[in-house]
């Protein structure tokens, strides 16, 4: 086979996989906060003729000196002229478009009119966007409570008021549009935009709210509060002052935050701090206690550790309390958990009690919770859904179809494999997770999973109805390698040895951009080759088409100064990373292949393109696109990519660290780690976090530092047996 497959040119695929994220405020709010100073990146400005509204880049310029919500509010200054027309989108973030809004839901905002000529007929219609759909504009004036001047009013509109909204769509924007012509410029300032529900909770906030502690990390101040069982509670909203007496509105956090983290501007300076709650009437209970601070500066040691303490913290909060998968997303209609990213929760609390960030017991508790679900749940073969819903234990099929996905179930059962090994204490609790992991895992039956015509390729997923259905295959540079060092170490269904060459060094040619770059005769020929290789495989059989395609990963090339082993392959970085987040490059036994250098050659020539790129920043330290765009597009930096790269390029990756969070740390770090991305160009942050990347700079860190997860992952018995026989076979072979 490896013989057929020389003929062709070949090239690595890196996949770039679905990453979950999860926003820092609720999927019903559509702006709460600008996180940068200046503009709202995510508003689109539009206007034509003689009308005008204030933009900057085409975005709504914000206040930080007048808002109904700390720390900022949307400026809208505009002029509504005859002869022309003008709209302004307030867009949802991606991860706010799984929000589906009830039809008895309100529309509610804040509204402040600065200019005392506007009428209250001057003020902009308003209307609901769900991505091609619009529905009818409304005059918000009718919803006006106490329409004036110089003072916050509320807007609360009923969903039930807009025509030609459609049910189950997600809401993309909400469009302000012009109204009334005139000849005058108007300003209004607008905070606070949102869904509620129609039976939100009125029960008054009578008790004062109570702030648990604050820590100074550098200038990050750690905040942490006891929140009661109260249904009206909406915000927490903290207060920061440098007297002790005179304090200032800084932030507001949602309730499914336990604590947060607060930038200051200075070093070596005391502040005090105090909370209130907040209701869905934005009415404040009682303040709390005061609590002091000093901050001071961290050595690179401390610095460390609070960032990979922040990036340890997001799993810690952001799970689901009937299954304790992690939850991507927040829905108040279902808990949708992914399988595949709760094995990145796994590892990452597993980090986080070694550093004494994570309590022993809370982290066995919610593995333990892990596996009582899964061990109940709907499977093939073993292997899982990428997606349940953790109240109901019911699948959920993105694919519109029963599927079940081999490298999900892959990355939840390698967790669970090393929390086997760390949870090694003779006690009954521990001692009880060992057995239902390896139970677990023992059900898997690998050797059903493979794909037509192969004894030793994976399948990347099965058909709960069809079993004779094929989907590609697995192979490649990818987590790929992970299932098949599962497959062939299964205690109880293994997979041949030689999945090792077969399986992992070959990739589907399906996923080939080489591939499908071909011209007609050079795909011709491919197809004439491999029919001929099949018929020399198995002239008795006439059924050739479910044979997977598959080429091989080497294609030896060379860029900026390195050499490349897998060709030039243009995908996220984070591919390469992920087998490594458990395995040791160095224990994998090759001829051929050095891993560990093949990989850090990567790192090294993706560090030297984005630094030759160079847009949007002038520290070489900075890098790490994964969003790279035309001359009008944007530049995305993905926070990962860069400081996880310590667990080859410690001295690299420790840079990237400390540059990200010098330059950018006051709004793109925060208690959940770095944000998804920073756009350079747009001069925009996220609201969101990627689960794959918070992993990556937590498991990264740790594995640069004390090797913890790779000394676990190459101690599991299954593994190290494997690897000793692939070291055997190569020892035979030479």
């Amino acid at each position: 086979m490896r013989c057929f497959y020389s003929i062709v040119t070949t090239l690595i695929i890196l996949l770039v996989a679905f990453t979950e994220s999860k926003a820092d405020t609720y999927p019903e709010v559509i702006f709460d906060n600008s996180l940068v100073k200046g503009v709202y990146a995510k508003s689109r400005v539009e206007y034509e003729g003689s009308s005008w509204v204030e933009n900057l880049n085409n975005h709504l310029l914000v206040s930080d000196t007048l808002f109904f919500t700390p720390g900022n509010a949307l400026s809208l200054q505009y002029k509504s002229a005859e002869n022309g027309h003008w709209h302004v989108d307030l867009q949802y973030s991606r991860q706010k478009l799984n929000y589906q809004v009830n039809p008895s839901d309100f529309l509610v905002f804040q509204l402040f009119v600065k200019s005392e000529d506007t009428q209250d007929a001057d003020l902009p219609l308003i209307g609901i966007r769900q991505r091609e759909n619009e529905s009818d504009f409304l005059d918000i004036t009718p919803y006006i409570e106490d329409f004036g001047y110089n003072m916050w009013m509320r807007v609360k509109i009923p969903m039930s008021k807009f025509r030609n909204v459609m049910g189950k769509e997600p809401i993309t924007a909400v469009r302000m549009v012009q109204h009334r012509t005139s000849g005058k410029t108007h300003q209004l300032f607008i905070d606070q935009v949102e869904f509620l529900p129609r039976g939100a909770s009125q029960v008054k906030l009578s008790s004062p709210a109570i702030l648990s502690s604050a820590v100074a990390y550098d200038k990050q101040v750690h905040l942490q509060w006891q929140l009661p069982l109260t249904p009206s509670i909406r915000y927490i909203k903290i207060y920061r002052s440098e007297d002790g007496k005179n304090f200032t509105p800084v932030g507001i956090r949602p309730i499914s935050m336990q604590g947060c983290l607060d930038y200051v501007p200075d070093l070596n300076r005391t502040y005090f701090y105090k909370i209130a709650w907040i209701d869905y009437n934005y009415v404040e209970s009682p303040f709390s206690q005061i609590k002091e601070v000093k901050t001071k500066r961290l050595d690179e040691h401390e610095l460390l550790d609070l960032v990979q303490g922040a990036h340890v913290n997001y799993f810690l909060e952001n799970y689901d309390i009937n299954s304790g998968l992690y939850l991507p997303f927040g829905m108040k209609e279902r808990a949708l958990v992914s399988v595949k990213e709760s094995g990145n929760a796994i590892l990452s609390l597993i980090v986080g009690v070694e550093k004494g960030r994570v309590n022993r017991q809370v982290a066995l508790g919610r593995i333990g919770r892990m596996l009582s679900f899964l061990s109940k749940a709907q499977n093939r073969y073993g292997i899982f859904p990428a997606y349940f819903d953790g109240r109901t234990g019911l699948p959920d099929y993105r694919e519109g179809e029963p599927t079940y996905d081999v490298l999900a179930t892959s990355s939840v059962i390698e967790a669970l494999l090393v929390a086997r090994q760390y949870f090694s204490k003779e006690d009954e609790k521990e001692a009880s997770l060992r057995d239902n992991i390896t139970t677990l895992y023992e059900a898997i039956q690998w050797d059903r999973l493979l794909a037509e015509g192969y004894q030793d390729v994976l399948l990347e997923k099965v058909s709960g109805l069809d079993p004779s259905k094929q989907y590609p295959t697995l192979g490649g540079i990818n987590e790929s390698i992970n299932a098949y060092l599962l497959a062939m170490s299964s205690p109880s269904h293994p997979i041949p040895l030689s999945a090792y060459e077969n399986g992992i060094k070959n990739v589907d040619i399906r996923y080939s951009s080489a591939y499908n770059r071909m011209d007609s005769l050079a795909r011709d020929t491919i197809s004439m080759v491999k029919e001929s290789f099949r018929l020399a495989f198995n002239p008795f059989s006439n059924n050739f088409e479910g044979l997977a395609e598959r080429i091989s990963i080497l294609q030896d090339t060379s860029m900026y100064g390195e050499q490349l082993v897998f060709g030039n392959a243009k995908g996220s970085l984070l591919d390469f990373y992920k087998p490594f987040f458990t395995l040791n490059p160095s224990l994998l036994p090759d001829d051929k292949i050095s891993y560990e250098e093949a990989i850090r050659s990567y790192i090294k020539v993706r560090k030297r393109r984005d630094n030759e790129i160079g847009v949007g920043s002038t520290n070489s330290d900075i890098w790490g696109f994964y969003q790279l765009s035309d001359s009008i597009g944007s530049y995305r930096i993905n926070p990962a990519i860069g400081p996880a790269s310590m667990f080859l390029l410690p001295n690299e990756g420790k840079k990237s660290v400390f540059a990200l969070y010098e330059n950018y740390g006051e709004n793109f770090f925060t208690e959940y780690g770095f944000r998804a991305w920073l756009d350079l160009r747009d001069s925009d942050v996220s609201d969101e976090y990627f689960a794959t990347n918070q992993a990556a700079v937590a498991v990264g860190i740790e594995n640069a530092r004390t090797g913890l997860i790779w000394k676990l992952y190459g101690d599991i018995p299954e593994i190290k047996s494997l690897l000793g026989k692939l070291h055997t076979e190569r020892q035979k072979r030479n």
